[in-house]
């Protein structure tokens, strides 16, 4: 018997269905598994740079002098269990942020510009911030403490079920095209019924004739996963310089490029062997049931 040529498989109707629907299938899965990895990667960043728990906010008419009443604030939260770090908003940052809000043309001198002190807490130790707020109001009644906190775990959430929810769809994405390819073995099997059964009566065994499908299934999947990796990372790169030339901040990080094309490199492969995987299920199912 001569290796790869007992079974005509890439003249089958199978062989020509299914590159088509791997490619569309790498190609989507690629891409989900990309915005996926772009979600945790983002989240770790975000996670790391976000320091700010508590804002105090200080204004400036009041009974007490703004300079007493901050140094006095500061005076409380060194005091205070659990607080890591103290840092006040510059006035350059409110008049930004407030230009932001009301346009350019708003003059900001007229307004009293509070005093906004960030608040990072030590997540290792208890805080008590009813005992906090209590404390301020002693200091004076005007002080405003905001609790981050809660809308911090709100878009942890909403992070989490979205990383949940691409990776879902990853990997229905990857188990449609096992079952594409299980089924299309399976008609394949049907298509060549009579030359299987003639290699059987000279002494095929079943896993011979299998090895001939997975290794037909492997080249498939090497090939059309291979154009549908590639699709995929030029959509990704020419997304990443739409969103680089509108200005808005898709790359986090110089590093997320390289990383990200691993994974365009490393899909065809994994791809190639779960099909091939699939296909000599299918045929010893087949044939030793």
């Amino acid at each position: 018997m001569k290796k790869d040529q007992d079974l005509p498989l890439k003249n089958d109707i199978a062989a020509r269905f299914v590159p088509k629907i791997v490619i569309l299938m790498v190609y989507l899965g690629t891409l989900c598994f990309t915005f996926t990895f772009f979600l945790i990667h983002s989240t770790r960043i975000w996670e790391e740079k976000l320091t700010t728990d508590l804002s105090i906010e200080v204004p400036l008419f009041s009974e007490v002098p703004s300079p007493n009443l901050q140094t006095q604030v500061f005076d409380l939260l060194k005091r205070t269990p659990g607080v890591a770090n103290i840092d006040i908003v510059s006035q350059t940052e409110m008049k930004t942020l407030f230009h932001s809000l009301l346009g350019e043309d708003t003059n900001i001198e007229a307004f009293p510009l509070p005093t906004i002190i960030d608040v990072g807490l030590n997540r290792n130790e208890s805080f008590d911030i009813k005992g906090l707020e209590f404390h301020l109001k002693n200091i004076s009644a005007t002080i405003q403490i905001v609790d981050h906190r809660s809308w911090h775990g709100q878009v942890s959430n909403l992070l989490f079920t979205g990383i949940s929810l691409a990776l879902l769809l990853t990997f229905l994405i990857l188990f449609s095209t096992l079952v594409t390819t299980f089924f299309a073995t399976r008609t394949s099997l049907l298509i060549h019924r009579e030359v299987i059964e003639v290699l059987s009566l000279i002494g095929a065994t079943p896993i011979y004739i299998a090895k001939q499908f997975q290794r037909n299934a492997f080249k498939q999947g090497i090939i059309a996963s291979s154009i549908g990796s590639l699709l995929g990372l030029c959509t990704f790169l020419g997304i990443t310089f739409l969103f680089e030339n509108a200005g808005l901040p898709f790359i986090v990080s110089e590093t997320f490029i390289f990383e990200a094309a691993l994974i365009f490199i490393i899909a065809p492969f994994i791809t190639s062997f779960f099909m091939m995987i699939s296909a000599r299920a299918a045929v010893m199912k087949a044939l030793c049931s």
